[in-house]
């Protein structure tokens, strides 16, 4: 699908069909922007982002995958106990298109008791891997009364190649406000790209809040 044709399809998602359901973009009365980072928690980059948000005094998303939350919950506790928000992603990081509603409630259902073991959060947060849904896969989510989250800009930081890689991106198509921006904490290019960016979205006036 051309990309204006899918983003005016997410804007009536949000603005008609699915409101409180399916968000793509912040709402027109803030002038934040919102980080989200998928795929975590890893041992290593996410604490380490965890650091660098700090030390900025920005908010996230971390939208985490169940069966990584199982192997590190201490990392869990450490994103809901710096403030930070959480959202489902899976058990598994299986991709819900083709699945039936009963997969899908199983899989989502695992998500988020992983969440709730680790830190007692309980997310209807959810964020689909890798982005993709059909009516059928979004029917059966919303259904199930989870708010998917969709996102704005991406910066292909999955491909791991490299700091300047990233940033070039980044200059390419600048962070707005209202905009929620899709990343991944287990890269370390990530997260070093967070370190030189977000003092200077700071300082030009840029501000953020979780979801």
């Amino acid at each position: 699908m051309h990309p204006l044709l899918r983003n005016a399809a997410k804007e009536l998602l949000q603005g008609l069909i699915l409101r409180q359901r399916f968000t793509w973009r912040l709402s027109s009365d803030t002038v934040d922007a919102a980080l989200t980072f998928d795929d975590g928690p890893h041992p290593e980059f996410t604490p380490t982002l965890l650091d660098v948000l700090g030390d900025s005094g920005v908010k996230a998303t971390f939208f985490v995958v169940g069966d990584k939350v199982d192997k590190h919950p201490e990392v869990v506790r450490r994103i809901a106990a710096d403030g930070h928000g959480l959202g489902n992603h899976t058990f598994q990081h299986r991709e819900i298109v083709g699945m039936s509603r009963a997969e899908v409630d199983v899989e989502l259902a695992r998500g988020r008791q992983s969440i709730r073991d680790a830190c007692g959060v309980d997310t209807w947060l959810f964020r689909p891997p890798r982005g993709r849904l059909d009516l059928s896969s979004l029917r059966a989510a919303t259904g199930l009364g989870y708010h998917v989250v969709h996102w704005t800009r991406t910066y292909s930081d999955y491909q791991c190649d490299g700091l300047q890689a990233l940033l070039g991106r980044f200059a390419q198509r600048p962070v707005q406000p209202r905009d929620i921006v899709l990343l991944h904490d287990h890269n370390e290019h990530t997260v070093a790209a967070m370190k030189h960016l977000l003092p200077r979205w700071r300082a030009d006036g840029l501000s953020f809040r979780s979801l």
